[in-house]
């Protein structure tokens, strides 16, 4: 699908909404988008080349999916004049008191206008609600975006993890 440009617009312009269903296929659409250059699976296809499993887009889909499935109350759009253009999933660990964010995408038109940070603080706010005490969230070093941000909304680094894999 491709993205045409837009006019530029201010934060007071999008809005915060819980998923619908009927937001899923925009929503895979930002996935793939925001993800070329920053996913595991398109680092390991690009190393390894193809193994006949499905392609790094197909995966990234499936683990949104899988997401929405886990928690739909959880994911949160951001929307301008109707189009989704952001979203963000979570994932809660009632045992650890614990909420996770898997994913957060913001269509590549609509960044710099604070949508993902919107996004995380809706995020945040959801876990605080469900009586949650932490949050995590992770991302890959080339990931340049999310180094920036969230450190800027609180995030400490924890550790560092180093990901191998091989052809069988």
């Amino acid at each position: 699908m491709g993205f045409t440009p837009v006019s530029p617009c201010s934060m007071a312009d999008f809005i915060l909404r819980v998923y619908n269903p009927r937001d899923l296929e925009r929503i895979l659409d930002i996935t793939v988008e925001a993800f070329d250059g920053v996913s595991i699976d398109q680092n390991i296809a690009k190393l390894l080349g193809a193994n006949g499993s499905p392609g790094w887009e197909d995966l990234k889909r499936q683990a949104i999916r899988e997401d929405i499935e886990a928690n739909p109350d959880g994911i949160f759009v951001a929307e301008i004049a109707g189009e989704v253009v952001g979203y963000i999933t979570t994932r809660i660990n009632m045992g650890a008191l614990e909420g996770r964010i898997p994913n957060l995408a913001v269509d590549s038109r609509f960044r710099g206008l604070g949508i993902g940070r919107a996004l995380i603080q809706k995020a945040l706010d959801y876990f605080r609600s469900q009586g949650l005490r932490r949050a995590r969230i992770e991302t890959l070093e080339q990931n340049e975006i999310g180094r920036g941000l969230y450190p800027k909304m609180g995030f400490k680094e924890v550790a560092r993890q180093i990901h191998y894999a091989m052809n069988l």
